[in-house]
């Protein structure tokens, strides 16, 4: 009996030595995840995984060396390593992200499905501030009016502030960039001005229009101005310097609108020709145009992945279907940001605001950090857009915890960007995850790799710029547009120190705590009505326990 006893006490010992093991490399594993060391933490994580005898350990084990192998370009590998987490614990939910990272093919944008009114901002007549609103942006949660005849901009959103502009002409347009984090206004005396965000400081970027009118930041910092006096469009780097001159004028005057950019084509509104006419922003091509649709003349457009969304005071039109526009009588000019449409209604003197619904609008989470304490796991995740870009504010986000819907708290942080100008394919797996890692790659080197770059370049970080040495695939196009980077030239690649400095990289990060689970506990992050993405968080009930 005694032998009995003291074999049964041997066993229970050696699983607890193997039980530690397994949580001291698990953990370790995780930490060295968090800093980036992927090699240090594939090796923690075999550790782990030839240290636990308990067989329903495995899967968490088996999915997160996947997610590792993935960040460092290893597919096969990763696949294998799901299969056996698949293998040894019946397939979740909780795969499936990972099964999309691998098998990803970047799919275009689903149609609009509905185009719903949310509120408006009203002007003089309605007992506010504005008289003439020409322009709009945003900037975060806060939205920003231009007033051209009072020359003055006013913010709204955690308060209502009036900004004075400071030059004696009337303003003609206003432009906001994300990237550098400035205000672009031009005014009829020719002159462009860039504000600070506060408008507390403002500089002169470029002089010498006849009637200027800037319409757009693309992701590059270059600013796009069409001089309605000269039938031309100059395109200005961030530092002021013309990059590119279009001329419109031929053999008759043309009449200009909007000017918008996406993935390294320019898109400009002609009222003479009657459509968008496109041209390559790099090497000055002219492409087919895009005809404005049947009905009511378009007054301004919006580009959303490859469809052009077509604007007029009664309603939005995309691919021949018209979604109406409530509370309108005019359209004079709009913005577009995160599926929020905002449109100038001039004649009553109000801006209105609209939320443009898709069928592809998925959010896709990618887990930073996770950290054990108390009893309770606090998960830190940022959020990525397939449409095109970081997303700027994902407060509508709740997680669905195991039956359970609790909120995200979100947090803006301003992140560290690292420019990599000179790379290899093979680099883009050694990234750090924990800062904005901008990368410049030529179109020519990135021929075929595409789908096998897209995980890597998700889960390390990456914003990718890409030299257009040769015509870019559609695969490329993809991967400019859901890093939110763009398509540069030579020279300007040679520039990127310049505007590096400029660039304002900001994050939304959300974070969320649960409590004991048991096994692979799954977090489904839910944004909107029918839009789903599950991840999966990587502990035990024994981790926790420790």
């Amino acid at each position: 009996m005694k032998k009995f006893l003291f074999g049964i006490l041997i066993v229970l010992l050696f699983i607890s030595i193997f039980s530690e093991n397994y949580l001291v490399s698990f953990s370790a594993a995780v930490k060295s995840w968090e800093k980036s060391d992927i090699d240090q933490a594939i090796l923690l994580a075999n550790l782990s995984l030839s240290s636990t005898i308990n067989i329903s350990y495995a899967p968490d084990l088996w999915y997160f060396k996947a997610r590792l192998e993935l960040m460092k370009g290893e597919t096969k590998q990763a696949k294998d390593s799901l299969e056996m987490a698949a293998s040894v614990f019946h397939p979740k939910a909780v795969y499936h992200l990972l099964n999309s990272l691998l098998n990803a093919s970047v799919t275009s944008f689903s149609p609009i499905t509905n185009v719903n009114y949310v509120n408006s901002i009203k002007g003089f007549y309605g007992g506010e501030v504005f008289y003439t609103p020409i322009s709009v942006s945003t900037r975060y949660e806060d939205y920003y009016v231009l007033d051209a005849s009072n020359r003055f901009v006013e913010e709204f959103g955690t308060s209502q502030i009036r900004h004075t502009l400071s030059v004696n002409s009337t303003p003609t347009s206003m432009v906001y960039s994300h990237k550098l984090d400035s205000f672009f206004i031009s005014f009829k005396n020719g002159s462009i001005y860039e504000y600070s965000p506060d408008f507390s400081k403002k500089s002169l970027f470029a002089t010498g229009f006849s009637y200027p009118v800037v319409s757009f930041v693309d992701n590059v910092g270059r600013v796009y101005v069409l001089d309605s006096g000269k039938d031309v469009i100059d395109i200005f780097e961030c530092t002021g310097k013309t990059f590119k001159t279009f001329n419109f004028f031929n053999e008759r005057v043309h009449i200009l609108g909007s000017v918008r950019e996406a993935a390294g084509i320019m898109y400009v509104m002609d009222f003479t020709d009657k459509s968008i006419r496109r041209f390559d922003v790099i090497n000055g091509k002219e492409l087919s145009s895009i005809p404005f649709p049947e009905g009511n003349t378009p007054t301004s457009f919006e580009i959303l992945e490859d469809n052009v969304l077509f604007i007029n005071s009664k309603d939005l039109n995309v691919g021949g279907i018209n979604f109406p526009l409530n509370n309108s009588k005019s359209v004079f000019s709009s913005s577009f940001a995160e599926r929020l449409l905002m449109t100038c209604d001039v004649e009553s003197n109000k801006v209105n605001l609209y939320e443009v619904k898709t069928h592809s609008g998925v959010f896709i989470p990618v887990i930073d950090n996770l950290s054990f304490s108390g009893g309770k796991v606090n998960v830190t995740f940022r959020v990525l857009d397939p449409l095109g870009s970081n997303v700027e504010n994902p407060s509508k986000a709740v997680i669905n915890d195991n039956g359970f819907t609790k909120a995200v708290n979100f947090s803006r942080s301003e992140i560290q960007t690292v420019l990599h100008s000179k790379v290899q394919i093979n680099d883009l797996f050694k990234m750090d995850k924990n800062k904005r890692n901008v990368v410049i790659l030529k179109a020519s080197d990135l021929k075929g790799h595409e789908k096998a770059l897209f995980p890597s370049i998700i889960l390390n970080n990456v914003t990718l710029y890409i030299i257009k040495d040769v015509f870019p695939s559609k695969d490329e196009e993809e991967l400019v547009k859901l890093t939110g980077g763009d398509f540069v030239s030579q020279k300007e690649a040679q520039q990127f120190n310049e505007f590096i400095p400029k660039m304002h990289a900001f994050e939304f990060k959300g974070s969320y705590r649960t409590g004991l689970p048991s096994g692979v506990d799954e977090v489904k992050l839910t944004y909107g009505a029918n839009n789903e993405f599950s991840d999966s968080v990587y502990y035990t009930l024994q981790n926790m326990m420790k």
